[in-house]
Order: structure tokens, then C-alpha cells, then sequence
């Protein structure tokens, strides 16, 4: 029986063999891709920073006034006092504190006012309750924004996910935006590429054994590619500044969302690094903060 060696772990190949047998284990070892690929897309490398901004903003704005929840279901947190409007969306899975560290920018408290959603099915926001409708979810992040509005100009910035949703919220309201800012965004319908694993993780089966952050990820991932070939006649809609960035070594969200993006929204200023993940908002918030800056500046 020969001994095997798996990163630091040994384990003999014949109690491998056996216990894979077990129609548990097999289901186990279906999913594990699925698994690991959910990980990776999960921020798990960034958990410490994003609760260690996440605590900062509670201390900063201990008033419980900012965090507001409309009709009961749909959850934001909301932090400076300028006249202008920052609206971050997150991806999937995610949270409010995706751009916690956003929200007490020194340099954007000051000259705005700043929303962070919980997306549905995320934080606060009928957790554990996916909506897979893209028109939905906008529809219901568009009630948090009329609520916060004032005289001054919106922009709205989309990570991932949150990327077609700040489009919808452009496609609905045309002309309400002064700027998006799409932090690698999964916008391309070709490049939406669903995996077996991705439909065995749907089975009620194993969805019993995700955590539910998870569950509600993989639910409104599934539908996504059609979600954004219904947003194909729409994308002219979209007149107001753009920008766009993108990591060229995003395994998750393909490099080539950006070059959509600039086919469709020909005014988009495109930012591409070199040697960036996906996890654009942690690795290099400074790409963020100073496209915002950018368009807070102009007049």
C-alpha cells in the first residue's frame, strides 16, 4: 500500500480509494472543483483587510442612522456628508464592506456622500434569498439611490458583478448618472461560461451542504449569460463617462470584458494593469479612488 504525500498531508492510497467510494465522498469529489473555483472568487485572501475596514467604518460612524434598510429586505450603509453621490455595488459573493474602505476615504468623505449595498441575497438584504433578475436587483439598488439623492451628481461603481448592474441602473435612468466606473466587470455574454460543476452545485443535494453565501452566488451566476444577452440592444443607452478597469491577470472575470465594454461604450476611458487579479478593490483601491477623483473634479 503506497504512501501518498499532499501538502503536508500523508494519506495511504488504498484508504483513499475506499472511503471515495462512498456515495457521499463521490458527491464530495464532484463538487470539489466548484468548490474551490467558488473559493477563489470569494475574496478569502482579503478577509482580514475587509473586516478591518468594515470595523473602522462602525467606529468612524458609530450612528446607527447610517445604515438604513428599506421596506424591511433591502440594506445599505451610507457615510459622508458632500453633495455629490457615490454608489458601490458589489460582486458575487460580497457586501457592504466590499468598499468599507471606500467609505472612510478621508479624501471622498469630504467630497461626498457614499453608498455601499448589500446586494439581495447578500448582508442584510434577504440573505440567503438569491434574485437572479438583473432588473430586479437594479430596481431595488435604484430605491436606495432616489432615497439618497440630492442636487448633486451620482456615480455609480460596479465590481464584478455589480458591473451589469450599474449598467441596467444607466440603461433604466438615462442621463440620471454623471459616470460609471466598472471594476472588472462580467459583462460579456461570450465570455459567461457556465460549467458542469457549476449546474451539479445546483442540485438541492449539494446545495444543502454550501454555505449560504455560496448557494446564493452559484443561483444567480447560473443565469447571468442571458441576463447580459438581454442587455445587448440596450448598451447605447449609456451617454454618460465611463471608465473601466480591468487586471489582465483576472482568472475570473476575463480580461476581455474590457475590450466589450469599449465596442459598446466607445466614450469609456479603459485602464488595464499588468500583473492584477480580480480583486481589484483591495489590491489597488488607489485605481478606483482616483478614476472617482477624476469625475468628482470635473465640472
Amino acid at each position: 500500500m503506497r504512501r501518498i504525500e499532499i501538502a503536508g498531508v500523508s494519506m495511504h492510497k488504498q484508504t483513499i480509494y475506499n472511503s471515495s467510494r462512498h456515495p457521499a465522498n463521490q458527491l464530495k469529489l464532484q463538487i470539489a472543483p466548484f468548490l474551490l473555483w467558488l473559493l477563489s472568487a470569494s475574496c478569502f485572501p482579503y478577509s482580514n483587510q475587509i473586516q478591518n475596514d468594515r470595523d473602522r467604518v462602525l467606529e468612524q460612524f458609530p450612528d446607527a442612522s447610517r445604515s438604513y434598510e428599506l421596506d424591511g429586505s433591502n440594506h445599505y450603509m451610507r457615510t459622508g456628508e458632500g453633495q455629490d453621490l457615490l454608489v458601490f455595488v458589489h460582486g458575487s459573493p460580497g457586501a457592504w464592506d466590499s468598499f468599507a474602505g471606500f467609505l472612510t476615504d478621508p479624501d471622498l468623505v469630504r467630497r461626498a456622500r457614499m453608498i455601499s449595498v448589500d446586494r439581495p441575497g447578500f448582508g442584510k438584504s434577504t440573505p440567503g434569498v438569491p434574485e437572479p433578475s438583473l432588473l430586479k436587483q437594479a430596481q431595488r439598488i435604484r430605491q436606495a439611490i432616489l432615497k439618497e439623492k440630492g442636487s448633486g451628481r451620482v456615480i455609480l461603481i460596479g465590481h464584478s458583478f455589480g458591473g451589469p448592474l450599474i449598467a441596467k441602473l444607466a440603461m433604466l435612468d438615462p442621463g440620471e448618472y454623471r459616470a460609471l466606473i466598472f471594476v472588472a466587470a462580467s459583462v460579456d455574454p461570450e465570455l459567461e461560461v457556465v460549467h458542469w460543476y457549476q449546474n451539479a452545485a445546483d442540485l438541492r443535494a449539494v446545495r444543502l451542504i454550501l454555505p449560504e453565501d455560496l448557494d446564493v452566488t452559484n443561483r444567480e451566476i447560473l443565469p447571468l449569460k442571458q441576463e447580459l444577452i438581454e442587455l445587448l440592444p440596450w448598451w447605447q443607452k449609456i451617454q454618460c463617462d465611463v471608465s473601466v478597469i480591468q487586471g489582465l491577470d483576472d482568472t475570473l472575470v476575463p480580461p476581455g470584458n474590457a475590450d466589450f465594454l469599449k465596442a459598446h461604450l466607445p466614450q469609456a476611458r479603459i485602464v488595464t494593469v499588468p500583473g492584477l487579479n480580480h480583486f481589484v478593490p483591495w489590491a489597488r483601491p488607489d485605481l478606483i479612488k482616483t478614476e472617482i477623483l477624476a469625475r468628482l473634479n470635473q465640472k
